[in-house]
Order: structure tokens, then sequence, then C-alpha cells
């Protein structure tokens, strides 16, 4: 990453005390030769010389546009002016002829454009989609403003961005396919917005991408099962939409993954046993939702969970007595269930847990600790 992500410690990020009833968790060639003519023969002079033909002049070849940095310069100032510049907090040297590094929020490399860090600047307004051709862009940060409208498709064709952070915004529409385009992309917070429609299966392509934070919003659809294929993904957050169908059981092979969070969504079905192979899973949180079956055995695998919160749900069946074996559990939340059978005794192995709550189930006889 060219800057810190400003997330300092997943466990603060992603836990916070709460009650226990309620459990309301806070929980980025070459081209083809053209021939040459051969050169034409001037036949030898005879009795009267001939004329030297005039040299035409030649120019300078101008620069491409795409590889100039007039381009970012025009693309600046387009944002500017899209987004209520003169009412920004900073605005340092915007609109001047002073260097583009001169102007405040703007840090460059060999001319060009490399951070745009606008972060709690009153943006108002659109994105325009002139920032499409800031093409060495690596980090976009302009969260916690008020920006309106949709994410241009545009922003797909930044290839070498590593964090987009448009975070806390009231930017409304679907999120762009063209997004699955950044390749080199580690960071993708678009959480507290207005989006709507699906989440892209796109997205799946972000081969680097170790954050996707896209929670409170108005998403719908189901989980791609393409984002399976993100192994590099350390947190999920798709908390707080409209999202339905079943988990995917391809988010079984997302093995770095530190936190896993669907609550407060339409999601049904069972929970995957495959969820059972993300062993450095320490945050899962699956409540508020309409999840049936059984609670699958296999999440005793997950020996570095602290949080498990499943609250209303429909889940039936048992409580697993393998959930015994997570010995750094710190939360177990899995109340306004329908389970059934005794609570299992092996829950009592659980020396590190500090929050129990199993009430608005049927389940019968006592939890005792070891």
């Amino acid at each position: 990453m060219t800057i810190s992500r400003g997330i300092t410690s997943l466990r603060n990020f992603f836990l916070c005390t709460a009650p226990v009833l309620a459990l309301s968790l806070l929980l980025a060639c070459g081209e083809e030769a053209v021939p040459v003519p051969p050169p034409t023969i001037v036949p030898e002079p005879t009795s009267t010389p001939m004329p030297m033909p005039t040299a035409e002049p030649t120019s300078t070849p101008t620069p491409s546009p795409a590889n100039s940095p007039e381009t970012d310069r025009a693309a600046l100032e387009a944002l500017y002016h899209a987004t209520d510049g003169p009412n920004w907090v900073y605005s340092i040297n915007w609109l001047t002829d002073a260097p583009l590094e001169e102007w405040s929020g703007v840090v460059t490399e060999n001319g060009r454009v490399v951070n745009l860090l606008l972060s709690k600047n009153q943006l108002s307004g659109e994105i325009p989609p002139e920032l499409g051709n800031l093409t060495h862009l690596v980090v976009l940060r302009s969260d916690s403003n008020q920006l309106t409208g949709e994410i241009p498709s545009e922003l797909g064709d930044l290839t070498n961005l590593e964090d987009l952070d448009l975070r806390d915004n009231q930017l409304a529409g679907e999120i762009p396919p063209e997004l699955g385009n950044l390749i080199n992309l580690e960071e993708l917070l678009l959480r507290d917005n207005q989006l709507t429609g699906e989440i892209p299966p796109e997205l799946g392509n972000m081969a680097n991408l170790e954050y996707l934070i896209v929670n409170n919003n108005r998403l719908s659809g189901k989980i791609p099962a393409e984002l399976g294929s993100l192994i590099n993904l350390e947190a999920v957050d798709l908390r707080a939409n409209q999202l339905a169908g079943e988990i995917p059981p391809e988010l079984g092979n997302l093995t770095n993954l530190v936190a896993l969070r669907f609550e407060n969504n339409q999601l049904t079905g069972e929970i995957p046993p495959e969820l059972g192979n993300l062993t450095n899973l320490e945050y899962l949180f699956l409540s508020h939702n309409q999840l049936s079956g059984k609670i699958p055995s296999e999440l005793g695998k997950l020996i570095n969970l602290e949080a498990l919160v499943l609250e209303d749900n429909q889940l039936t069946g048992e409580i697993p007595p393998e959930l015994g074996n997570i010995n750094n559990l710190v939360l177990l939340g899995i109340p306004d269930n329908q389970l059934s059978g005794e609570i299992p005794s092996e829950l009592g192995k659980l020396t590190n847990l500090e929050t129990l709550a199993l009430v608005g189930n049927q389940l019968t006889g006592g939890y005792r600790r070891s």
C-alpha cells in the first residue's frame, strides 16, 4: 500500500461491547511496425544541376493525452467544478498555475497524480467521469463528504488504484461492474451510502482485494459466488443491506479472512459447513437473517474465532458440542432461534467466554463452566 489503510485494529473495528440481550454490535506493448518505403533514387545531374529540395520543417511529437500531466490537471479542474470547489474546506492552490503537488490533497510522482486525498472536505455534487483520466492514481480517498449521484464507470480505468474510499457520502445507483478491472485494488470502501442493485460478480476479478466494505447501503440480490475467488480478502462487511438468497459455499476458500459480517439482511438457507475452513476467522456475524437448518459442527474448527453471533434466525437442532473447541471465543450469541436439546457441557471449556446469549430457544439443561 502507498499510504496507511487507516484500519489499525480489526478487533477495535469489528467488535465493541453491547447489551447481552440486544446484541447490537458494531460490529484499489509494442506497436506493429509500419513498412518504410524505399528511398527515391535521384538521377545524377547532367549539364544543369538539379536544385536541392527544401526540407520540410519537422515538429516535436505531441505527447498522448493519456500520458500527459496536463490531462491530470484537467481532470482535477473538472472535479473542482463538479463538487463545489469554492466551498471546500481545503482548496489551497486549486485552479492556479502552481505545480499540482502544491494543490492541497494532491500527491504527485514524476509529474503525475498518484494520491488524491479529499476526505472530510465538504465536497458536494457528482463525481465527474474525467476522474478516470488519472491513470497513475494509486490512492483515491473522498470519504465523509456529501457526494451524490452514481459512481462513474470510468473509475474502472484506474488500473493502478490500490485504495478506493468513497464511504460516508450520499452516492446512489449501482456499483459499476467496471470496478472489476481494478486488479491492483486492495481496499474498496463504499459503506454508508445509498447504493442499490446487486453486487457485481465482476468484483471477483480483483485478485489483490483485502477489504470489501459495503455495509449500510440498499444492495439487493444474491451474494456473488465469484467473491470466493478473492483469496487475499481479510474483511468482508455486507451487513445492513437487503441481500437475499443463500450464503455461497465458495466463501470457504477465503482462508485469509479475519472478519465476515452479513447481519441485518434477508439471507436464507443453511450456514455452509465450508465456513469451517476459515481457520483465521476471528469475527463471524450472521444475525438478523432468515437462516435455517442446523449450526454446522464444522464451525468448531474456527480456533481463532472470538465472536460468533447467529441471533434472530430460524436455526434448528442442537448446539454442536464442537463449539466447545473454540478456545478464543469471547462472545457466543445465538438467541431467538428454534434450537432444542441440552446446552452442551463442552461449552464449559470456553474459559475466555465473556458473553453467552441463548435466550429465545427451546433449550434444556444448564450451562456449566469447567
